[in-house]
């Protein structure tokens, strides 16, 4: 049972920084990718914490598991936060995109881009707001995440 407890502390940590990456690209206006490595650390720090106290200090297997476990959460926590972002920020930004196009005010262009949003599925959306250095930094999450929980000291030291 105690094993089955584990993971929820990684899922946590990715849902957070995934909550958390969406509001600063909604306070700043850009996506920053390297915030993806923040979400990395939080997954590997909370599934290390709550596997801590469920497994045993040399289960080889189980921290392998654990440690796969926390890279897939890595990966999820950043589609958390681009769909938040999109769900948050893409009429915003399509209205203003409109309005620098079409000289109109942002007021005006909130209708179009309202539509133009439900239009476009999220995962297009979620896709042209990708860019490159965002899968480096993705795989930079995912192995953050994975080697957190892999480290024998960060282990011995929440025991």
């Amino acid at each position: 049972m105690n094993a089955l407890v584990a993971p929820f502390g990684g899922l946590f940590g990715a849902a957070m920084g995934g909550v958390l990456w969406a509001k600063y690209s909604q306070w700043t206006g850009r996506t920053a990718g390297f915030i993806a490595i923040g979400i990395g650390v939080l997954t590997g720090v909370g599934i290390l914490l709550t596997s801590s106290r469920c497994l045993e200090r040399d289960a080889r297997t189980m921290w392998r598991v654990v440690s796969a476990a926390a890279a897939v959460f890595a990966i999820l926590g950043i589609f958390i936060g681009k769909y938040l972002d999109v769900q948050w920020n893409a009429v915003a930004q399509i209205a203003e995109q409109l309005s620098q196009a079409h000289n109109i005010s942002i007021e005006q262009a909130m209708p179009t881009a309202t539509i133009v949003f439900k239009g476009q599925s999220v995962w297009e959306l979620m896709q042209s707001r990708m860019i490159r250095t965002d899968w480096l930094y993705c795989t930079a999450a995912a192995f953050i995440a994975f080697r957190i929980p892999s480290i024998q000291r960060l282990r011995d030291y929440f025991y």
